[in-house]
């Protein structure tokens, strides 16, 4: 499996680097919204797990453009905290996830319904 992460926070890339529990599982970091176009536009991915809370290019212009770029690659949306505004995303389809809650297995779960893989091995935690 290949997830692109897109985030500039240390603190949610590690969350979901650590939690990457698979051996085969091939994580590709970018620091920012144009970096994360380039990538999806250039390799294959199994998912897209982006920050909101990433700094520039974000949001509902991010997920459109990785939408024409990719059609049909799956999009995750996660937050390091409650309070990033969300509905935007949510009400164009795309799942969001708040890592502070994410303790009970919800990434995993949202990961595994959008690549269709029952055994995703990924899951967030951030205290």
């Amino acid at each position: 499996m290949h997830i692109i992460l897109c985030s500039d926070n240390p603190a949610v890339r590690e969350a979901v680097a650590e939690q990457t529990t698979d051996q085969n599982a091939r994580l590709t970091l970018c620091d920012s919204g144009m970096e994360l176009l380039a990538a999806v536009r250039t390799l294959a991915a199994d998912l897209v797990i982006m920050d909101l809370g990433t700094h520039g290019l974000g949001g509902l212009l991010l997920v459109s453009a990785v939408e024409q770029l990719a059609p049909g690659l799956p999009i995750l949306a996660v937050s390091a905290r409650g309070d990033v505004d969300a509905r935007a995303v949510i009400q164009k389809g795309i799942p969001h996830a708040i890592l502070d809650a994410a303790e009970n297995g919800e990434i995993r779960t949202l990961a595994a319904q959008l690549t269709g893989r029952s055994g995703v091995a990924i899951e967030a935690g951030l205290r």
